[in-house]
């Protein structure tokens, strides 16, 4: 993988969708569970127009999310300062990962207990989702952190595109 000391414009719009996406899908939540509590009693209440609109976001984020990582892939990015302790890159590296997996896990096992009927997706999804919300307060507590109290330029490379 090629190491850069920017992200291009398009990984930083990437970044930024996604982010903007999934806070779209937690405002929606409430909606969603209600829709699923209706499914899951067979009632017609809930509103499901609301509920195919959290599927196909979720499913956006997904493939989003695999572009990402294939332009990851294929272009590189930069490398975290080199007087950063070693211990926060390991912390860095892991919530990255697991910020990927998360993101490709939640609309798989929402669709399985929405298209399947499979109570333990649901089960998994809602769990999921609290992964995800610690992994992005981690997220943004280590890019906050990083700008403010190691002055790194960590943060700003989502903010602005590396020149070509």
């Amino acid at each position: 993988m090629v190491t850069r000391k920017g992200y291009s414009g398009l990984q930083i719009g990437l970044h930024w969708l996604v982010a903007a996406l999934v806070l779209l899908q937690f405002l929606a939540a409430d909606g969603i569970e209600h829709a699923w509590d209706a499914f899951r009693d067979g009632t017609a209440a809930g509103d499901l127009k609301l509920a195919y609109l959290h599927i196909v976001v979720g499913w956006i984020i997904f493939a989003l999310v695999v572009w990402r990582i294939v332009v990851r892939l294929s272009r590189g990015g930069p490398e975290l300062p080199a007087n950063e302790p070693k211990l926060l890159k390991i912390v860095a590296h892991a919530t990255h990962g697991l910020l990927y997996v998360i993101l490709l896990a939640l609309p798989v096992s929402g669709s399985v207990a929405w298209f399947l009927g499979v109570t333990p997706a649901a089960g998994a999804h809602v769990i999921g989702k609290t992964v995800l919300l610690v992994l992005i307060g981690l997220h943004v507590a280590g890019a906050l952190f990083q700008h403010f109290a190691l002055r790194s330029d960590v943060l700003m490379r989502m903010l602005q595109a590396e020149p070509r």
